[in-house]
């Protein structure tokens, strides 16, 4: 008896796509390009927050002021469009040790088709994000985060600068 061999064979078949320009490389941070104006919120602190030396008004001041400085005009409490969002989650122990995650992210707004939607949505689009991690005692906590918080303000403002340059 003879034994024949079967081959299975995979056919790939090419479709052609419409024609469509071909993407050209996008310049660093070229989404960040003709930002102008941005909010800014400071999600509600705790009041554990408090008690570590966080205070939601001053990170607010502290923010606005690095971003206007850097030339963007400032729309305070505002989460319309473009904005920067901080966040702060501060937990402390009756020891008097805080410790505190915090981010901050560059928000913007799109509408957009979803694969599985016939009309297009509106969709929050995170542009930007850094966050860090910090614990020590309450006395010097909040100014340690405050501190950390506005370096990374600050480098999600010196890439808008340069996206615009």
């Amino acid at each position: 008896m003879k034994r024949q061999l079967s081959l299975a064979v995979a056919t790939l078949v090419l479709i052609p796509v419409a024609a469509r320009p071909a993407l050209a490389p996008q310049k660093l941070d070229a989404e960040l390009k003709g930002i102008s104006t941005v909010g800014v919120v400071v999600e509600e602190l705790t009041s554990q927050a408090a008690g570590c030396g966080l205070k939601q008004s001053a990170i607010e001041t502290a923010a606005s002021k690095i971003l206007t400085d850097s030339g963007l005009k400032v729309v305070r409490n505002s989460d319309n469009d473009t904005y920067v969002y901080l966040n702060v989650q501060t937990t402390s122990v009756p020891t008097g040790l805080c410790v505190s995650r915090y981010d901050v992210y560059l928000y913007t707004h799109t509408n957009t088709k979803l694969s599985y939607q016939t009309e297009p949505v509106l969709v929050q689009v995170s542009l930007i994000h850094e966050g860090g991690l910090a614990g020590g005692p309450a006395a010097g906590h909040g100014a340690n985060v405050v501190k950390s918080l506005m370096q990374y303000v600050e480098q999600v403002a010196a890439r808008i600068r340069r996206a615009n340059q």
